[in-house]
């Protein structure tokens, strides 16, 4: 099947190994994807999520469990046969929800997507809630989301997790250059170098490993990639402390994790098994806290860490 994106009928994205297809075949509807996802665009194969996508109004059943629904922001409900709900918040037009069975196998997109104000050609259905259902989809496995740059040094993987503002974005572009640099003039530095992410990433516990992959959710196309590597190190920005690089202890590690990834605690099902993953975690991948001031050699401190 082909790969199709701009100006189609049929979608589909690879994100960390999870195969996402949107389907508007015979409805007319011809979708886009932003720049950012463009990379992200496979060709469809079985398996994975399929979405059908139609235009429709929104519907509620008087049966449906709120999980988390906020009044302006995105919602997320359980209908009266086990589906998951996710509803687009109301400063995110047009009015969507997405419905998907418990297995995050298939489901519809239903929108009012004829009231869409933009480029009357095409129109993304997930804008604004691929995230959220992405984080719910991951959770299923215990793996989930984070708040972090990545950088992909030939066969290793390196995180840098922080809250906004901590200086993810400006440390990933410092080390794609950085990097690039010492790879041409070093052999043993070489293979490829990628930013994938520089404000989130996945991670993912794979046949006993840890991964890390880029993700779509960015405004530079540049700065990130739909690669994933194994995690080497996993770093913790503090712009407070003195420069350097210190170790953090597994609880410690764990504790700051929780405070900067996307966790569904409206799941408690779902967050059992994240804490899972995360104690396994802290048993394979080193945790420290990185400080740098800008002109330092960061890359450095990273590999001595």
């Amino acid at each position: 099947m082909p790969t199709l994106g701009v100006g189609s009928e049929l979608i589909c994205l690879s994100v960390a190994n999870l195969q996402l297809v949107l389907d508007a075949r015979g409805t007319g509807m011809r979708m886009a994807v932003p720049a950012a996802h463009a990379s992200f665009l496979v060709d469809a194969t079985d398996g994975g999520l399929a979405l059908s996508v139609r235009e429709g109004r929104l519907r509620q059943g008087p049966a449906w469990r709120a999980l988390c629904a906020p009044p302006e922001t995105w919602q997320l409900w359980q209908d009266e046969r086990g589906r998951y709900v996710f509803v687009a918040g109301q400063h995110s037009p047009p009015a969507r929800q997405v419905t998907v069975d418990a297995g995050f196998r298939c489901g519809e997109v239903l929108g009012q997507f004829g009231s869409y104000s933009g480029p009357a050609e095409s129109v993304y259905p997930l804008r604004n809630i691929d995230i959220i259902l992405f984080a719910n989809w991951l959770a299923e496995s215990g793996d989930l989301i984070l708040h972090a740059a990545g950088v992909q040094a030939g066969e290793r993987g390196y995180c840098f997790a922080g809250t906004s503002g901590a200086g993810k974005s400006t440390l990933a572009a410092s080390l794609l250059s950085t990097w690039r640099e010492a790879a041409e003039t070093a052999t043993t530095n070489g293979g490829t170098v990628e930013v994938l992410g520089e404000d989130n990433l996945v991670l993912r516990c794979l046949e006993g490993r840890f991964w890390i992959y880029g993700t779509p959710w960015h405004q530079d196309p540049a700065m990130c990639s739909p690669l994933g590597v194994p995690l080497e190190k996993l770093f913790f920005l503090d712009r407070t402390a003195a420069a350097g690089v210190e170790s953090v202890g597994p609880v410690e590690g764990v504790a700051r994790l929780l405070q900067s990834a996307f966790v569904p605690y409206y799941r408690p099902e779902a967050v059992s098994g994240i804490l899972e993953r995360l104690a396994l975690l802290a048993q394979q991948v080193p945790f420290y806290t990185l400080s740098y001031q800008l002109g330092a050699d960061v890359l450095k401190l990273i590999r001595e860490a």
